[in-house]
């Protein structure tokens, strides 16, 4: 069996956590990912692969802890994704340039927890992606 990722197991343990003390998990799982991403992205070398396999394991983490405490993954992968998008821009322009590679590794994780998560981190990542385009681009002008 693989071993699991440091960052599956941080975000897990951090989401459960934040359902059991009651916390607003929407909000708090958007903050979770998004400090995971950015601190796993700034202890590593940047890379496509870096950025999508931490993307990946972050989602992962999300999913897992939605199974652990029953709630539907539907409601907290808009919040996830947005976080891991988030954390990813702010690590730095060289990694935001990778945000598309993040998108997708966010979208392969979540076909796992069904069409109405995937339909909703499409829907969440389409504009969040897009903006991050149009940043990229003015920062390239100046």
């Amino acid at each position: 069996m693989k071993k699991e990722s440091r960052v599956t197991q941080t975000v897990r343990e951090a989401v459960v956590k934040a359902v059991e003390k009651g916390k607003d998990v929407k909000t708090k799982v958007a903050e979770i990912t998004r400090d995971a991403v950015k601190e796993s992205l700034d202890r590593t070398e940047l890379s496509r692969e870096a950025v999508k396999d931490i993307a990946r394991h972050t989602m992962t983490g999300v999913l897992d802890a939605a199974e652990i405490v029953k709630i539907e993954a539907s409601e907290i992968v808009k919040e996830a994704s947005e976080g891991i998008v988030e954390g990813t821009k702010q690590a730095g322009s060289k990694a935001a340039e990778f945000t598309k590679y993040s998108a997708e590794a966010i979208l392969e994780v979540t076909k796992t927890a069904g069409s109405k998560a995937v339909a909703i981190t499409k829907d969440a990542l389409k504009g969040v992606v897009q903006g991050t385009k149009e940043v990229l681009k003015k920062k390239k002008q100046e």
